[in-house]
């Protein structure tokens, strides 16, 4: 399964990817809005948040206690690595993928309702020696959010980050701004390529989306990573 998600972008035309992207960040929003849940799915002593609410995503939270306002500990299904999430954030399950301790794919999607601002996360997650193939990684990531340019490389929690930004213009009033990178583990085979992507939800609505801040959100959750085998 590894192989095929890394030769799915080959040979896909740009207009098919945006639309993908555009059909992502908008479902995820209709997921989170429209989701209702019976009482035993929404336990009274529970936070009253989507990460807790939502039946699937809970079974990834480390505790209802925020460890950092407005942020719970996520811990993935592999046990390879736990990050900040936001707490009105879904993880949607129809994307979701894991094999064994080597595999996972995470995406989750939430927003700012007064803001008309929608941003999407997908984290996938290797722990195999194929990760230690640097160009090779970044280079699928490259070609997934159309990139031709440098990554930017640092380090945070034992981990070298290979940062790089990016937008798309759908339309005139209608951009996708990306934030990604690869997260690789000094000391073993797991990594973990994260993209963050944000956009006005309703392109026709007012929307001022400040860049520089979703850059600096986007590096909180690459920081925050850390693996755990």
């Amino acid at each position: 399964m590894i192989r095929i998600e890394r030769m799915e972008i080959i040979g896909k035309g740009e207009h098919r990817l945006l639309k993908r992207w555009r059909n992502l960040l908008l479902l995820a929003l209709i997921l989170i809005g429209g989701c209702e849940m019976d009482s035993k799915a929404q336990p009274e002593k529970l936070p009253d948040t989507v990460a807790f609410q939502d039946e699937f995503t809970r079974e990834f939270m480390v505790s209802p206690k925020e460890v950092k306002e407005g942020y719970y500990l996520f811990k993935s299904k592999t046990g390879g690595f736990t990050m900040l999430y936001p707490k009105n954030a879904k993880i949607d399950r129809m994307f979701y993928e894991k094999h064994k301790k080597y595999y996972e794919s995470i995406h989750l999607g939430g927003g700012r309702e007064r803001e008309n601002i929608s941003n999407y996360i997908r984290m996938t997650y290797e722990n195999a020696k194929i990760t230690e193939n640097i160009d090779v990684n970044l280079d699928l990531l490259s070609t997934y959010v159309h990139y031709n340019g440098k990554y930017t490389k640092f380090e945070s929690n034992n981990n070298m980050i290979y940062f790089g930004k990016n937008e798309q213009h759908i339309s005139n009033n209608d951009i996708i701004y990306y934030f990604f990178s690869y997260v690789k583990s000094k000391h073993s085979h797991q990594a973990v390529r994260f993209i963050y992507a944000v956009t006005c939800k309703d392109a026709k609505q007012k929307c001022s989306i400040d860049v520089k801040k979703e850059e600096e959100r986007a590096k909180m959750f690459m920081k925050s990573i850390k693996f755990q085998y």
